[in-house]
């Protein structure tokens, strides 16, 4: 694993916590992707702050949406 997909892992777990802890969210769902699928406010700052990335909230949000149906693909191969 390099560097920056550590570092990254850590962000992405802190914006987690942040969803959960400070806003009552769910623990898979990032700020970005939720201030994506709730069409906060917030995510045209997010976006700004994170300029190189091309709409940074809703890259978050279909990667959340990624991961969980993966997550659910694998959990009903098991059933």
């Amino acid at each position: 694993m390099t560097l920056r997909k550590y570092l990254m892992g850590i962000w992405s777990a802190t914006s987690q916590w942040f969803n959960v802890v400070l806003l009552l969210g769910h623990p898979n769902e990032s700020i970005s992707g939720r201030s994506h699928r709730e069409n906060w406010q917030i995510k045209k700052l997010v976006n700004a702050i994170l300029f190189w990335q091309v709409d940074h909230c809703k890259s978050a949000y279909d990667n959340d949406l990624k991961w969980a149906k993966t997550y659910v693909a694998q959990h009903l191969n098991k059933a």
